[in-house]
C-alpha cells in the first residue's frame, strides 16, 4: 500500500507515479501562466490540483492556490515577464 495513492472512490487506487506526474504537469503549467495563455495554463494547474486533492495526495490544495497566484500574476505581468525573457533568451 505504500506504492499506491487513494483515488476518491473506494476501491480504486492510482499508482504514485501517476500522483508524481499529475503534479509535476500541475506546476508546470502554473509557472507556464506566467507567461503565455494564464487562462488556459491556470485552468489546466487548478484543474491538475484538484485531481490530486481527490486522489488524496496533499499536494494538490498547495498547487492550487499557487496556480490561482500564479494565474493572476501573469494575467498583470504577463507582457513584461514575456519582454524579459526574450531579452534574456535573445529571441
Amino acid at each position: 500500500m505504500d506504492d499506491m495513492v487513494r483515488a476518491g472512490k473506494e476501491g480504486r487506487t492510482l499508482p504514485k507515479a501517476v500522483m508524481m506526474m499529475c503534479t509535476a504537469a500541475g506546476w508546470a503549467a502554473a509557472f507556464a501562466s506566467l507567461v503565455g495563455y494564464p487562462y488556459i495554463f491556470g485552468a489546466a494547474a487548478i484543474i491538475l490540483g484538484i485531481r490530486i486533492s481527490k486522489g488524496g495526495s496533499r499536494a494538490g490544495m498547495p498547487l492550487v492556490a499557487a496556480s490561482i497566484l500564479l494565474m493572476a500574476a501573469g494575467l498583470i505581468f504577463s507582457d513584461m515577464l514575456r519582454g524579459y525573457l526574450e531579452n534574456i533568451i535573445g529571441i
